[in-house]
């Protein structure tokens, strides 16, 4: 006998619930607005039981790949969702002042400054600075340009890092009507400078950021130092959701200014410049009208363990013990083998199916 308490406004409901499964009423009895109906039903046999269960088993064994293909397709889901990273705002920075342009004439007289150098090194030098593509509207150093290359100071190594961030963090602020107090995750990439206190915390002091930024630091990163922030920052925003991050990325020259004649130390004077930018990054969907780009796929490679490719570009000090930084000819090599592993992995995620199609026979071949 089993029992059965149904509530009067469910009453005929409960009713047809007991006609569908053929149960034996047996009597009723009324409590208040309660009634309580005793019923039977007939016992059901260890062959009947063994059905069911086998009858739940094979559901079961029918429905569980579904649910692990669907509970994967919305992990899957989820993660792509939080993988989005938007560019807000980029600001480049740009010199104030005229007299630090370095046209082909100024660094003509750059170069005629270094006593040490022969009628061959000015000839390496002349031709490198002609065929290195370089235009009439780069800067230098303010020390370089004033001529005292020969005798960094801190302090001026500290004035030309808070003119490049604090000018294009100000504008970026200004563009973008954010808060300082708004962001999140803050990257300052400078490989040859790294002070004490950080420059992260130099602009944390600046701009008073809140206390529970995630503040990153990186040095010694070389050309692909803003690569390896956006990738820091893209990083970040699989793990915290809804945030503003500022990648800050330049460089130190002035202090870093090679003043020898060795070739292969002469070429960083040619090739880097003065210069840096600060990007606001989001991965907030809500502001996804308001992005200039978008972070569709980022690749890194890294060579460190080739020693050709180790040695490449280096910090390093000449037989005279004059500090710069070596170029090698090896450089080309190895830029180009991490540039087609990196299209490895690229092709199949930019191109259309029809030309990767095209592509696969001709790599065959």
């Amino acid at each position: 006998m089993s029992l059965l308490i149904i509530n009067r406004n469910y009453m005929l409901h409960k009713i047809c619930l007991i006609k569908k499964f053929k149960f034996d009423f047996l009597r009723k009895e009324r409590q208040g607005s309660l009634e309580i109906f005793f019923f039977s039903f007939p016992p059901f046999s260890l062959c009947q039981l063994s059905y069911f269960f086998f009858s739940f088993i094979m559901a079961l064994l029918y429905l569980l790949p579904l649910f692990y293909i669907i509970f994967h397709l919305y992990k899957w889901v989820l993660q792509k969702r939080g993988q989005c990273c938007y560019m807000l705002a980029y600001e480049c920075y740009k010199p104030c002042d005229e007299t630090r342009r370095l046209d082909t004439e100024s660094c003509a007289r750059v170069v005629w400054r270094n006593k040490k150098l022969g009628l061959e090194e000015y000839r390496f030098l002349l031709k490198n600075m002609v065929s290195s593509g370089i235009g009439e509207e780069t800067y230098g150093p303010r020390n370089v340009v004033e001529g005292r290359e020969e005798s960094p100071s801190l302090a001026e190594a500290f004035s030309e890092m808070d003119e490049i961030i604090f000018d294009t963090l100000d504008k970026l602020f200004a563009r973008t009507d954010i808060s300082p107090s708004e962001i999140d995750v803050l990257v300052v990439n400078v490989s040859l400078f790294s002070p004490a206190p950080s420059l992260t915390s130099r602009i944390i002091n600046r701009y008073n950021l809140r206390n529970d930024i995630k503040a990153f630091n990186l040095s010694g990163m070389g050309c692909s130092a803003s690569v390896v922030a956006v990738d820091l920052v893209q990083q970040l925003f699989r793990t915290y959701k809804n945030k503003l991050a500022i990648v800050v990325s330049t460089e130190s020259m002035g202090p870093n200014w090679y003043c020898g004649r060795e070739k292969s130390m002469m070429l960083s004077n040619i090739l880097f410049r003065s210069g840096g930018c600060s990007m606001l990054l989001t991965n907030n969907r809500a502001l996804k009208h308001k992005a200039i780009l978008k972070l569709n796929c980022l690749v890194r490679t890294h060579f460190g363990s080739n020693d050709e490719a180790y040695e490449c570009c280096m910090q390093v000090e000449d037989q005279q013990g004059h500090p710069g930084f070596r170029l090698t000819k090896q450089l080309t090599k190895a830029a180009a083998l991490a540039f087609t592993m990196n299209l490895q992995v690229l092709v199949p995620k930019i191109l259309p199916l029809r030309e990767q199609f095209r592509v696969e026979p001709e790599s065959w071949n």
